[in-house]
């Protein structure tokens, strides 16, 4: 599971008040997710709004993985955080690297290196040592749009800090590396199916076709509902409209399938809503309610203390 930045707090500031279940809020997300496999977070410019202090204690409290490629502490080239990693899925070697924009202005123990050039330079050491070279961003879509170019050599990057998110079916940049954001709202989870047979081959994306079959057989399935014991071209014979709009979509269908044929190295990518119908872990869902109960009560006395 990777995070591009910004999971722990709604801002760059805690609000005096709230700071205990702020605080308590990301103590829950990190033991959580701890327990969910190898989990990366890119360090982001709302992840420090407790202080440095919080999120070192955060780093060695939880096995989680925080990463930054240009956060390191202040006066020096020292990195604060862990550089990248390099993981392995079905013999793929995947590097996974991580850069943010700004650190929060009353954060003095660390800065944050020029973006651009930490992302050539990590782009110059990792690409001859893995198959797929992922960059974590946490910064806002008018800084990417000037530095992209610098971006060359990277095959993915997830995106925080951008208010909109990717829609699978909207058609990605053939020029460079394919770009995701996810929202700031946290309603949804991105899920990416890769498949790669020729580590020399470039992969390539297949989402808008594969959501373009999707989306068509749907329409196909409720022209159907009306009776599903006859083909559609009988149902509905007497029915111009119904008849040429039956040919489009599965003419549509067919040429989709034509660009998804015989496609060696492939990655599909999905957004999953999590809505409420989404079936919940039980022991999850009441660390959960239990949290936000505990949280309601700090931020009541965090009223009666604050000036």
């Amino acid at each position: 599971m990777l995070d591009a930045g910004d999971a722990l707090f709604d801002n760059q500031y805690l609000v005096p008040s709230k700071a205990a279940s702020s605080k308590l809020k990301a103590k829950t997300i990190l033991s959580s997710t701890q327990d969910m496999g190898d989990y990366i977070y890119n360090v982001g410019n709302h992840d420090l709004a407790a202080g440095f202090g919080f999120l070192e204690e955060m780093d060695s409290t939880y096995d989680i993985s925080f990463i930054s490629s240009n956060i390191v502490l202040s006066g020096t080239n020292d990195l604060a955080f862990e550089d990248h990693r390099i993981i392995e899925r079905n013999n793929l070697k995947i590097g996974i690297f991580g850069l943010m924009r700004a650190i929060p202005p009353f954060v003095t123990e660390v800065e944050a290196l020029d973006i651009s050039a930490t992302a050539q330079k990590k782009i110059k050491e990792l690409r001859p040592q893995v198959d797929i070279l992922v960059l974590l961003l946490n910064a806002e879509r008018d800084i990417y749009k000037k530095i992209q170019t610098n971006f060359q050599g990277i095959d993915y990057i997830f995106s925080s800090r951008e208010t909109t998110r990717t829609r699978p079916e909207s058609k990605q940049n053939t020029d460079g590396p394919l770009k995701y954001n996810f929202g700031i709202q946290g309603k949804y989870i991105g899920r990416f199916d890769i498949s790669l047979k020729d580590n020399d081959q470039p992969i390539k994306d297949i989402t808008v076709p594969m959501m373009t079959i999707k989306s068509y057989e749907d329409r196909l399935n409720n022209l159907q509902k009306q009776d599903p014991s006859k083909p559609l071209e009988e149902l509905y014979k007497d029915n111009v409209s119904a008849l040429n709009l039956i040919g489009r979509l599965k003419q549509g269908i067919a040429e989709s399938k034509k660009q998804t044929k015989d496609v060696e190295n492939y990655s599909y990518f999905n957004l999953i809503y999590l809505s409420s119908k989404i079936p919940s872990e039980k022991k999850l869902l009441n660390l959960v309610n239990q949290t936000l109960k505990t949280c309601d009560e700090l931020d009541k006395q965090g009223k009666k203390t604050s000036p």
